[in-house]
């Protein structure tokens, strides 16, 4: 059984991210070194955090970590500037550097549209508050 990273429950399945328990590990292990090295505001820190959890959740109960990206812990005061954090975090991740850091080999043909995929997604967050 795998995961699955939606915008939120009536995103078209066209964009979700769909990954086995392995790629979320990756993805998430990915997401979280990024965020190590950048400074974070409180709000962002909960957004890490909430990375970090779903990390500890495949590890324990692997199948059950996906999420609706909508149910992350948005605050509507910083929401434009944390959206902005994530979508750099996820650029980040997808650095040479972050990949180095890994403890096996990461198929960056896989994880890459992955980063792409959510980044976009993200974004999807701010363009929704706009409306």
């Amino acid at each position: 059984m795998g995961n699955i990273i939606r915008l939120n429950e009536s995103d078209a399945n066209n964009e979700w991210l769909v990954m086995s328990n392995q790629g979320t590990d990756c993805f998430l292990d990915l997401l979280v070194s990024a965020a190590d090295s950048m400074e974070k505001t409180v709000n962002q820190e909960e957004l890490v955090s909430f990375l970090k959890d779903r990390k500890d959740i495949n590890d324990i109960a692997p199948g059950t970590a996906g999420f609706d990206i909508v149910e992350m812990p948005w605050h509507s005061e910083t929401l434009k500037e944390d959206v902005s954090f994530l979508i750099g975090l996820t650029e980040k991740a997808g650095s040479e550097s972050c990949f180095e850091k890994l403890p096996y080999d990461a198929d960056k043909g896989i994880v890459l549209p992955w980063l792409k995929q959510f980044a976009m997604l993200v974004g999807q967050i701010v363009a929704g508050s706009e409306r």
